[in-house]
């Protein structure tokens, strides 16, 4: 835990000590460290990464808060894992998903980073040895040749769209920590925004729907309703793979519940 007088000390970096009022960790988010900071005028989010520096995470949110995205980097200190940023008012999204985050994150899918595409049959074997992988090995290997067998839709995605990483407010929705952020299909962050928001298959076809209205290029869009139940199906697993490796069991047994259906679904297909 780092003490109120340390933080001012960081913070003095990009603000007058002397103006802050009030500093508050948070308590949402588990790969880093993040804290509310206040001054009379304005409000920051200081981030203290625990484990890598999220360099493309970075320089995409600084392009991105210029579209009203993402709340914008104003300082960096890598040497010690420390960011701030400009702090976005609002709540942790719970319900609906707006148009405006649909749009947004169409926005962030065409953002001109490229990097190597992340590997999901790679990110899987992390948690090969945990219950969830075992017990589903057989519909995993499944999914993954189903998927490879369709159209690859590229794209610069977020990979961690769980609620927690979605801010709502007055003006809209807003998305926060692209520290997982790299090239991929995607599918996989829709695959995220249905998981996180517990669609059914309806409202899984139209949140395609949807996704496909906000494209420039929308003839260029691979639409199935198949590869996006099958990326639900990979991206729970990773959840719950990631929360049970942590014993944050509160988090991983609404996500079981949904696989369970899910699974249920696809043998009725």
């Amino acid at each position: 835990m780092i003490e109120h007088t340390k933080l001012v000390k960081v913070c003095s970096a990009f603000i007058e000590p002397l103006s802050i009022v009030s500093t508050e960790r948070l308590l949402n988010g588990f790969s880093n460290d993040n804290f509310l900071i206040r001054t009379q005028q304005s409000a920051y989010l200081l981030k203290h990464y625990k484990t890598n520096w999220p360099t493309i995470g970075l320089q995409a949110q600084q392009a991105l808060s210029k579209q009203f995205i993402c709340p914008k980097p104003i300082w960096t200190d890598k040497d010690n894992n420390y960011a701030a940023f400009n702090y976005i008012e609002g709540e942790i999204a719970q319900k609906h998903i707006q148009q405006n985050l649909i749009s947004k994150l169409a926005k962030v899918h065409v953002h001109p980073i490229k990097t190597p595409p992340m590997n999901i049959a790679l990110e899987l074997l992390n948690y090969q040895h945990c219950d969830i992988y075992k017990d589903s090995q057989l519909q995993i290997e499944q999914a993954l040749k189903i998927i490879a067998k369709m159209p690859y839709s590229e794209g610069f995605c977020h990979n961690d769209l769980v609620k927690d990483n979605i801010i709502v407010n007055a003006w809209g929705m807003y998305l926060i920590d692209f520290e997982y952020a790299q090239t991929n299909d995607v599918y996989f962050d829709l695959a995220a925004l249905a998981v996180s928001f517990n669609l059914n298959a309806q409202s899984r076809g139209a949140l395609l729907n949807s996704y496909k209205a906000c494209l420039e290029k929308k003839d260029g869009f691979y639409f199935s309703t198949k590869k996006l139940d099958y990326y639900i199906l990979l991206f729970l697993v990773l959840c719950i793979g990631w929360y049970e490796q942590r014993d944050i069991n509160t988090k991983s047994a609404g996500l079981r519940a949904q696989l369970i259906k899910l699974l249920e679904y696809l043998k009725c297909d």
